[in-house]
């Protein structure tokens, strides 16, 4: 294999040409730089925009299957389901309504902990398999365009299937395999900004990614929020149609360098398998990784049953209409903190040459924010539980991508191993559910939700106290 070349200005303005065939180019500055921030930011949002409504369309549909399963045939009404949460129901069947109400309560609580720990599951390894396949992937397109697009749009078929799904088994097929198809887009979406940014522009490109990671969840939110309410379950097919537009208007306003002439070694499972361990060798690279894996599973379990905790946690409780659109609101609240906190910790952390304090001070701050339903279960809680959750991950996002990328043991490889970055997420949001909905199940009535949030709080406490060990990056 022949070595690679010196990198070089290409004759285009602010674009550094590749040190090997076949990769992609750097964009130091200019009209390239802010076109692919541009087209990162639309297809970025497009996923983001995806995962949000999901965390509001799939926790309706699995409660439409299990409130046909637990109340057919038993004249309970949204208002009578509403006083049987708030126990405020006093009609002569109170007692046994109430116990099928706590049944229901716990099964929808456990379905929707199986679909997300089985999608998680399936998805696990997902980024970093697409990483490595991209890594190697010749194209005219470059080595990422072809699993961006594809991924989303068998993803978006995906979606649609999952519409009609009739039952938690056909849920959880459609959904998991809809998860992993947009996993494979995601994964090198992100690889990306590892390919074509330079070192110092990394905490600036980290936090418009951040940006479009949280406006997405927004309006995803809202839309889901309030076009459920009007349109049910058909509410799918936007989103569907929106995650092909913003994927294939990233692949074709950030057009890659071709990586037909790409040089590769020859390929071996044994050694592809073992590659996938060769970054958790590297002492930094596995505490931050173990650092984002407590963060997701504190994370995934306090927001896991959102919908559910505004119809049977606080008090006053909401009908299902009312939570919502009630809950789009509690994303819209963290919005100004978070998209703050976005654009100016990457910035200061570049400036400044430090990641860790901004890693370890917003872990922290999400650690104070869940202790406020814990104490105070009211619909007020939730909101400034949101507000500082909002500003503090918003930090914790922009900067823990920079660290993640700070860290890699070898930059050639950042597709597997930011890939693997990815599956931490997935291992943090696959446990979460399964260890909520546990809580949720064997603690009767609403009181599981309370302790929901105290274990969140101290898997993010023990995230926080993983990266003090990280010696290379200050």
């Amino acid at each position: 294999m022949s070595s690679p070349a010196a990198p070089k200005v290409g004759a285009a303005p602010f674009i550094l040409e590749p040190t090997r065939p076949g990769t992609s180019m750097k964009y130091l500055g200019g009209p390239p730089f802010h076109r692919y921030l541009i087209a990162y930011f639309v297809g970025s949002i497009s996923i983001f925009i995806l995962w949000s409504a999901v965390g509001i369309l799939l926790p309706n549909q699995i409660q439409l299957v299990e409130f046909d399963h637990y109340f057919a045939g038993t004249g309970v009404t949204p208002e009578i389901l509403t006083q049987l949460a708030s126990n405020s129901y006093t009609g002569p069947d109170a007692a046994h309504l109430t116990e099928i109400y706590n049944q229901y309560n716990a099964a929808r609580a456990s379905s929707l902990s199986v679909v997300n720990a089985v999608g998680s599951l399936f998805t696990l390894f997902s980024q970093p398999l697409v990483g490595v396949f991209s890594d190697r992937w010749r194209s005219r397109w470059g080595r990422r365009s072809f699993w961006i697009f594809t991924g989303a749009l068998i993803g978006a078929l995906l979606l649609i299937g999952l519409r009609y799904a009739p039952s938690v088994l056909f849920i959880t097929v459609f959904w998991v395999t809809a998860q992993v198809s947009i996993n494979f887009s995601q994964g090198p979406l992100t690889t990306t900004i590892a390919d074509r940014t330079p070192e110092d522009r990394l905490g600036t490109v980290s936090a418009i990614a951040g940006v479009g990671t949280m406006a997405g969840a927004l309006m995803g939110s809202f839309v889901a929020g309030y076009a459920f309410n009007a349109f049910g379950l058909d509410t799918y097919y936007f989103f569907a149609v929106f995650l092909v537009f913003g994927t294939t208007f990233f692949v074709l306003m950030a057009k890659d360098r071709s990586s037909r002439d790409l040089e590769l070694p020859s390929f071996s499972w044994k050694e592809f398998l073992l590659g996938f361990t060769i970054a958790l060798r590297d002492h930094d690279y596995r505490w931050v990784w173990v650092a984002r894996l407590l963060m997701f599973l504190g994370y995934t379990a306090s927001t896991t049953f959102n919908l559910y905790v505004l119809q049977s946690y606080i008090r006053p409780t909401l009908t299902q209409a009312q939570a919502n659109a009630t809950l789009p609101l509690l994303s819209l609240v963290s919005l100004p903190g978070m998209i703050i906190a976005m654009l100016v910790s990457g910035k200061a952390s570049d400036m400044i040459g430090r990641r860790k304090p901004f890693v370890i001070f917003s872990s922290f701050g999400i650690v104070l924010a869940y202790t406020l339903p814990v104490f105070w279960p009211t619909l007020p809680a939730l909101f400034a539980m949101s507000i500082i959750t909002g500003f503090a991950f918003g930090v914790y996002m922009t900067v823990d991508q920079a660290l993640f990328i700070d860290v890699l043991p070898d930059p050639e490889s950042a597709g597997r191993d930011l890939g693997l970055s990815g599956a931490a997420s997935n291992i943090g949001q696959m446990l979460a559910p399964v260890i909520a909905g546990q809580i949720v199940a064997l603690i009767v009535g609403s009181q599981g939700y309370r302790m929901v949030y105290v274990f969140a709080a101290v898997a993010v406490l023990l995230a926080a106290l993983a990266i003090y060990p990280v010696k290379k990056v200050k």
